[in-house]
């Protein structure tokens, strides 16, 4: 009987069950009602046998007693009326209960059918609910939508960032092999030629070492494992901070204070914004880095006198593998990974990132930290 009732759909199971709802309401009512009309009868008949044995009762009124009472035939017809309106209600109620289930499960068997296509691999399909829906279907298409949304665009940024990490990938691979080929084809090649191979080949391997690194940085961030937090003197951290970030950079004001924060994450934002805004600005171009207090929050802005960064382009430099035009190429600039890892960092910690413009006149990468507190009394 279970697997029978497993194996019904919704429509099956809402009309058995309005089925079953009229059949027990019937029953109720006419077990109710024939127990009345019973005792009525039983009350009724002691009454006319009762009025029979008189002594002033007629053989006509005591033949009429005996044969019986004209309530047990209201009562057989009854019996009979309500057989005919309860089957008649129960055929009713299977039909009412089958049509209900059909226009509940309609939408349902739209969720389906779009699952189906997720499934097999298309992520493009949406539900369309109808606006006059229950309010809980319409949520729940919503729901399902955003959900979908989501997944595509997450599969999207998936394909791209593999499409782009071959390539970084491909490049000094290429690069490394075009060198080795060259040098191969020199029977007897001079030492100056082995140097230079070996430069350029050493170069790329760096490069090669530095997008595996970060691709794995990033792959850890993904995971979300969240930091490992330590109290921290702010000003204290970020002087040591930018001392060892490549480059170099000048140290502005610095607001005091502690704050819990992982310092190997935190300290990895500060080298990659330093790094980036020392590629941006050159050699000979100006970084300095400095932070400011408020409501409970420390920033941290880096600045830099380089060309600056475009406003079109101020959300897209902290995407993965993301080059401005005008800053840097694969051939100068880094792997187009140090922005997106330091957002990663730091919206882990709870806090935002962005990019303005600087007032020593090119850009200004500005995060934020909640949780600063006042530093202890010495």
């Amino acid at each position: 009987m279970r697997a029978r009732w497993k194996r019904l759909g919704l429509r099956g199971r809402l009309a058995l069950s309005f089925g079953a709802i009229v059949v027990l309401s019937f029953a109720a009512v006419f077990v109710t009602v024939r127990a009345q009309m019973a005792h009525e009868s039983s009350v009724i008949n002691r009454e006319e046998r009762r009025e029979a044995h008189e002594p002033g009762a007629t053989q006509a009124e005591q033949h009429e007693n005996e044969g019986g009472s004209a309530i047990e035939d209201a009562q057989s017809d009854v019996e009979r009326t309500f057989l005919l309106v309860g089957a008649a209600a129960l055929v009713a109620a299977l039909l009412a209960g089958y049509l209900v289930a059909t226009r509940t499960a309609a939408p349902l068997r739209r969720f389906a059918a779009t699952a189906t296509a997720v499934d097999a691999g298309d992520l493009s399909p949406r539900v369309t609910v109808d606006p006059a829906a229950a309010a809980e279907l319409r949520t729940l298409g919503d729901s399902f939508n955003r959900m979908l949304d989501r997944l595509e665009d997450a599969f999207a940024r998936q394909r791209s960032f593999v499409s782009d990490a071959s390539h970084e990938l491909r490049s000094p691979l290429t690069a490394i092999r075009g060198q080795i080929e060259v040098l191969a084809r020199e029977r007897e090649p001079d030492a100056a030629e082995v140097r230079r191979v070996e430069a350029a080949t050493l170069s790329e391997l760096a490069r090669v070492e530095r997008l595996v690194e970060e691709l794995l940085a990033l792959a850890r961030l993904d995971e979300g494992v969240g930091p490992a937090r330590h109290e921290l003197d702010a000003a204290a951290f970020l002087r040591e901070a930018v001392l060892a970030a490549p480059g170099g950079a000048a140290t502005g004001r610095l607001a005091e204070g502690r704050i819990d924060a992982d310092p190997e994450k935190i300290g990895r934002v500060v080298r990659n914004l330093v790094e980036n805004a020392r590629r941006h600005a050159g050699p000979e171009g100006t970084v300095r880095v400095s932070s400011t207090a408020a409501r409970g929050r420390l920033r941290v802005d880096v600045d830099d006198d380089g060309p600056g960064i475009p406003p079109a382009e101020r959300e897209l430099v902290f995407d993965r593998f993301h080059r401005s035009d005008t800053a840097r190429t694969r051939a100068t600039g880094g792997t187009g990974l140090g922005l997106a890892i330091a957002r990663a960092i730091v919206e882990e910690h709870g806090g935002s990132i962005r990019a303005t413009d600087s007032p020593l006149g090119g850009a200004r990468v500005s995060f934020e930290l909640p949780g600063l507190r006042a530093a202890r009394a010495a």
